[in-house]
């Protein structure tokens, strides 16, 4: 029934794959829309695979003088459809799409109409492909554009290695034959995420070997995949801000927590990546002093851990530095807790970046130190002060005035170039730029607020170089 009554138009689709294996399948169309159609069939090895096209794609071409394909270099025609089992009206012509949905339903053949919902019996997803896993994506026909995004976002959030990750799954099931039935579930689950890691490395072979024993070993000792009530943690660094500076390990292991730990400035869209029902807990910090204590966290960490939950403990930036992610990796191994760390992207070198700022430039700075700004009694000032390279301060916006006068009286240049970096590679990032001597009263008659990277040197004079559409483009960059 065609789509072409409101109260139809919410109904949803059902979801299915089709086996296309040996069938006939026609194209109708020869463009840049009809190559996305039969891109997506060549897996699954239609035969034949019909384009019907006065003209087409140099792809189609090369695909149809592989033999992959059969191009009829004419007009349709309704006889074209005889025998197939999907159709296609994939020109650039909306009438002609019509007349092949009319004349498959004619057929009774199921029929797509591009970009025309009333004329379509299915809709081609968008597909996310590693290996044999497929992922489709449907907006029910109202946005492709939705689709595109969606399948996007799956692409960078899906392991590349999930292919190989289920040829170990399907060789594993093959060599238990039938005895696979009475497996539990979770010996699986608990298999498949022990031998992950040798799949990313490439040891297919070996974390085949590793599964199949694991899953042969549980039909007769059942027990030790349940036994051990201790959880992971994982010290997960959560970048400067913007999360598409995540690492893939990063990801994965959000979205395997049973609950994820987090700092006060880590962004909700950063979050997001969490499953949905993984619990979540805010042990930030305040500015001042205020929420959780250090001693409270560690504290919190073993215990989840000796409840057997995966912890993800996501800090900003990287865990061990400044992150005092060290503390509580002392505190979890005092504890026999299992802990690992997914390092992350450090503000003290994306902050930087994302205005334009080198750390290091031949002939400027050959080295860069990373200063921790609100422990201004721990620094020999004197030695920051001679050092030729680029100077980062973390953490500096509360003790700016002190940070400034220890350097400036420890002999540093007045006219020194300095950058605040506020909001790194987030939408709200802002550089404020001014020599040493002038720092602290622009910042201050700019607003500058934590989260801010000060950096100290003479790259810092890059950003101010630069143009403000430039620096608005490397932020865009950074953030994209």
């Amino acid at each position: 029934m065609p789509r072409n009554q409101p109260q139809q138009r919410g109904v949803a689709y059902f979801a299915a794959f089709l086996d296309l294996l040996g069938k006939k399948v026609v194209v109708v169309g020869g463009g840049r829309v009809a190559w996305g159609k039969v891109r997506a069939l060549l897996p699954c090895q239609p035969a034949p695979l019909v384009v019907v096209a006065p003209k087409a794609t140099q792809a189609i071409r090369r695909a149809a003088n592989d033999g992959q394909l059969n191009w009829l270099q004419r007009e349709y025609a309704a006889g074209d459809l005889a025998g197939a089992s999907l159709a296609f009206g994939a020109s650039d012509d909306r009438d002609l799409n019509a007349r092949v949905a009319a004349d498959a339903r004619a057929l009774g053949i199921p029929v797509l109409a591009v970009d025309d919902v009333p004329n379509c019996d299915f809709i081609a997803p968008a597909l996310v492909r590693r290996g044999d896993l497929t992922i489709a994506i449907s907006t029910s026909g109202r946005s492709p554009a939705m689709a595109r995004r969606a399948r996007e976002h799956l692409e960078r959030a899906l392991p590349p290695f999930w292919g190989d990750l289920l040829d170990v799954a399907a060789a594993a099931r093959e060599r238990l034959g039938a005895t696979r039935s009475v497996v539990e579930p979770d010996a699986w689950q608990t298999g498949l995420g022990e031998v992950e890691d040798l799949v990313r490395r490439g040891e297919v072979r070996e974390a085949t070997e590793v599964l199949a024993r694991k899953l042969e070993h549980s039909l007769f000792e059942p027990e030790p995949v349940q036994a051990s009530q201790s959880g992971l943690v994982s010290l997960v660094g959560a970048g400067p801000g913007d999360p598409d500076l995540l690492t893939l390990r990063a990801v994965e292991r959000l979205r395997a927590a049973d609950v994820v730990v987090h700092d006060r400035l880590v962004s909700e869209r950063v979050l997001e990546y969490a499953a949905p029902d993984a619990e979540r807990i805010d042990v930030g910090k305040q500015p001042g002093g205020g929420g959780s204590t250090q001693s409270e966290i560690n504290a919190l960490l073993v215990d989840l851990g000796r409840q057997g939950r995966r912890v993800v403990r996501l800090k900003g930036g990287d865990p061990f530095v400044f992150g005092r992610g060290g503390e509580e990796v002392l505190a979890l191994s005092r504890a026999g807790i299992a802990f690992e760390v997914v390092p992350g992207v450090s503000s003290a070198l994306a902050a930087p970046a994302a205005a334009g700022i080198p750390v290091t430039h031949r002939g400027l700075s050959a080295s860069v130190t990373v200063v921790n700004g609100h422990d201004a009694d721990q620094h020999d000032w004197d030695a920051l002060a001679r050092s030729a390279g680029t100077l980062v301060f973390l953490m500096a916006v509360e003790r700016l005035e002190q940070i400034a006068a220890r350097l400036l009286n420890s002999g540093r240049r007045s006219d020194e170039p300095a950058a605040l970096i506020e909001w790194a590679t987030t939408a709200r990032q802002r550089i404020v730029l001014a020599p040493l001597g002038e720092l602290v009263a622009t910042a201050r008659a700019e607003g500058v607020e934590p989260p801010a990277v000060l950096v100290v040197g003479p790259t810092a004079a890059f950003a101010s170089e630069l143009s403000n559409s430039e620096r608005v483009r490397i932020a865009e960059v950074a953030r994209a």
